[in-house]
């Protein structure tokens, strides 16, 4: 099982958040079954079920990022997609997203994301004429992120970055990180 305090911490507070819905919600199911109707019952069962499911939602994604950290390669990938929600009473998606490919053992892969704890989506649209450093996992390629702090314009860009990553990954790759 993972260690909680291995946790990026906004997978910590959701975490916490989940454990004392998930805590009350069971008390309260408990406690009140035999005077319960059965919508506030099936409610209840929903919120337990959420909660446990949002958990290991929350335990996957924090594993795949420690994977990646831990056994990364580099390459090069052009946005696709650039989408920025900073529109008033927007009721979409989560926030801004990105759409990117990029090939990985001569295989063209496309994966898009949400902003996240992990990585900064900016609100600036960035270049989408030039390429841009993609962090994966080479065991899972699919898990990957696209670096838009880390242009290439020419073809030293991709050689330098390679020796810039060369011992651990920088601290203004991710979001509250420290490298390896």
């Amino acid at each position: 099982m993972t260690n909680f305090f291995d946790f990026q911490d906004g997978p910590k507070i959701k975490i916490l958040i989940l454990f004392l819905v998930l805590i009350c919600s069971i008390y309260y199911f408990f406690k009140n079954y035999k005077t319960l109707e059965f919508q506030p019952k099936l409610l209840l069962c929903i919120a337990i079920l959420g909660s446990i499911w949002l958990f290991f939602q929350e335990k996957e994604e924090n594993k795949d990022y420690n994977n990646l950290k831990n056994n990364f390669a580099l390459t090069t990938g052009k946005i696709e997609e650039y989408i920025v929600v900073n529109l008033k009473g927007y009721k979409g998606n989560p926030g801004n997203s990105i759409k990117f490919k990029y090939v990985c053992n001569n295989e063209t892969i496309e994966n898009s994301y949400y902003e996240s704890y992990i990585v900064s989506i900016p609100d600036a649209k960035p270049d989408l004429n030039i390429s841009y450093l993609v962090i994966y996992e080479k065991s899972n390629p699919k898990n990957s992120y696209i670096l838009l702090n880390y242009p290439i314009k020419n073809s030293d860009d991709f050689e330098n970055y390679k020796n810039t990553f060369r011992d651990k990954i920088p601290e203004d790759v991710f979001k509250n990180s420290s490298g390896k």
